[in-house]
């Protein structure tokens, strides 16, 4: 008993080994590169398969495409000519607010065109474009708008918001006519994939907003914007605890997600660009020589972007390459709009840590008394359920939280707890009086029992019931081998069992005294308070076998080695194989 403890407690100790490595790659000791890998094509699979594929009316982009390239000449225009495209769009279109993914840094070099673009902007639901960089070279130029916090707000709390050293804004004459602006940078993951956008960045101390996020508040009215912290455990050390960013409007709490860069992440509605049926592109040219039927765009949101490849704002996405920048704002806010954003929250660790420890010990602990198929399993069902809890969270609640981690670890633990079950043999099986020609399984099999043991192990275990199976004889004329099942501990052992115990040890006798009428009796008795064991039934053939030949002088009741077989599936009347009853 005490041998079989310590080989499930090794087996356990084994089994728990992959637990361990994935605690320490989701804690970032041992970070492993493959499985956040693994992690983002899982996002990227569910957010290609989950892509609503319709046509989103309430935001146009207003492309700067190759065909206005052509027509108007590269870029920069003239201001003069983007203040006709802003009149254009307000006083022809009336449209409900413009938001320029593009940035002015350097002044016009024609005389007065400032001035016009300037006018054109003023009094009007405009935001202006800009982006920061860390570039060791970059140099700030232009003008920012009002930072939305200060970062004072962060304090304290260890939020990794992108810091960044310089920036390049607009010109003072368009900043002060148009103070709405946003950064228009993105987030591209290790892999160059652009799955978020910041929401908010830090600059000198101050906390600026995103582009997306500037037209959404200009579409709301400009409100406040708030950061909202979770309570309670949240707050512990190594979470920042900021949940969302919290805006009022008209009476609500609008409370938009972020993960811990304080970002969010696209939700793609389709493939990118003029072709890709998401959002309505309306070429540049287009409104400028006024071929664009009059009120075409009233009320939309509108967006001024490029999808020029010359003007190299295409970017790498999970649901295509040279995604068209602009169109990433255009699905920031369209769920922004919609109030459906999935997010990677703050607390995705301790959701992973949870799921791993729970998943792992049920493992561990489970496998070791578990056969090859019951053993196999338990390990999909397992795995089937942290999938499962995985994507329920994801697909219902909007919850972008780390798998790959704990299905490597089901799969190697279910394997090596698997492994080390044929491995890690039984006491009986290293017994060196044990006869290597038998296989220990088969005696297992033979007499229906889960563990055989000799008389060495009956000895060193004294605090243990055993029940006496039988004695093999390894050749002729040599000492017989009493092999045992232990039944449990004497204190604790039931009566019942006991009561067959006593029982069984009446049949021993009068088996080895051939007696088989009393022996009959006896095994009869047993296999009615006890019908499933193999045991009773083994010795009741056995007892109709001997009656058939005579008495024999020298008969110990011994079991020759050569006589035991294992035993052979019975089959049905149809022929199909059936196991044997245990």
């Amino acid at each position: 008993m005490l041998q079989t403890l310590q080989r499930r407690g090794l087996r356990f100790l084994i089994t728990l080994l992959p637990m361990g490595l994935a605690l320490l790659h989701a804690l970032g000791f041992v970070p492993t590169s493959v499985l956040q890998q693994l992690d983002n094509a899982v996002y990227d699979a569910r957010l290609r398969a989950s892509m609503p594929g319709t046509f989103e009316s309430r935001v146009v982009i207003v492309d700067i495409d190759r065909a206005s390239l052509a027509a108007l000449g590269p870029w920069p225009w003239p201001r003069e000519q983007l203040a006709r495209l802003v009149d254009t769009l307000f006083e022809q279109q009336g449209i409900a607010v413009l938001g320029f993914d593009i940035v002015f840094p350097r002044p016009d070099p024609q005389t007065g065109g400032d001035a016009l673009f300037a006018d054109a902007l003023k009094d009007r639901p405009v935001v202006l474009g800009y982006f920061f960089s860390n570039e060791p070279s970059a140099r700030t130029t232009g003008v920012l708008p009002a930072p939305v916090l200060s970062a004072d707000v962060l304090r304290g709390r260890p939020v990794r918001i992108t810091r960044w050293d310089s920036v390049e804004s607009n010109i003072p004459e368009l900043a002060q006519a148009a103070p709405n602006a946003g950064a228009f940078n993105a987030l591209p993951d290790r892999d160059g994939m652009v799955r978020s956008l910041p929401l908010l960045a830090e600059h000198q101390g101050h906390l600026y907003e995103s582009l997306a996020l500037a037209v959404f508040r200009r579409v709301l009215g400009a409100p406040a914007v708030e950061p909202e912290f979770a309570s309670g455990f949240m707050m512990a050390r190594r979470f920042s605890g900021l949940e969302s960013i919290r805006l009022q409007h008209g009476g609500q709490t609008i409370a938009i997600p972020v993960d811990d860069r304080v970002a969010a992440l696209v939700p793609y509605r389709g493939h990118g660009g003029p072709q890709g049926g998401s959002f309505r592109y309306v070429s540049a040219v287009e409104v400028l020589a006024g071929s664009l039927p009059a009120r075409q765009l009233q009320g939309k949101i509108v967006l001024l972007g490029t999808t020029a490849p010359e003007l190299k704002d295409l970017r790498l996405t999970p649901v295509g390459a040279d995604y068209p920048g602009v169109e990433t704002h255009a699905n920031l806010i369209t769920g922004m709009l919609d109030g459906q954003l999935s997010v990677k929250p703050d607390y995705a660790l301790g959701y992973e840590l949870v799921v791993l420890v729970a998943s792992g010990l049920l493992l561990a602990w489970v496998l070791p008394r578990m056969g090859l198929w019951s053993g196999g399993a338990l390990g999909v069902a397992v795995l089937l359920g942290v999938t499962g809890l995985n994507s329920w969270l994801h697909l219902s609640q909007g919850l972008v939280l780390p798998l790959a981690g704990t299905v490597l670890m089901v799969v190697l633990t279910t394997a090596l707890g698997l492994v080390s079950a044929r491995l890690l043999v039984r006491p009986d099986e290293k017994h060196p009086g044990w006869p290597a020609p038998l296989n220990p399984a088969t005696l297992r099999a033979v007499y229906g029992v889960n563990e055989v043991a000799t008389e060495q192990d009956r000895q060193r275990q004294p605090d243990v019931v055993w029940q006496e199976l039988d004695c093999l004889r390894l050749t002729p004329g040599a000492t017989p081998i009493a092999i045992y099942t232990p039944l449990g501990s004497i204190r604790e052992l039931p009566t019942n069992l006991r009561d067959e115990l006593r029982l069984w040890q009446q049949a021993l006798r009068a088996w080895r005294a051939q007696d088989w009428d009393a022996c009959d009796v006896h095994l009869l008795n047993l296999q009615r308070q006890n019908a499933k064991k193999v045991l009773y039934r083994l010795y009741a053939e056995r007892v109709a076998s001997r009656r058939q030949l005579p008495l024999d002088p020298a008969w110990d009741g011994a079991t020759p080695i050569e006589s035991i077989q294992p035993p052979q599936p019975r089959t049905g009347s149809a022929g199909h194989t059936m196991p044997n009853s245990q």
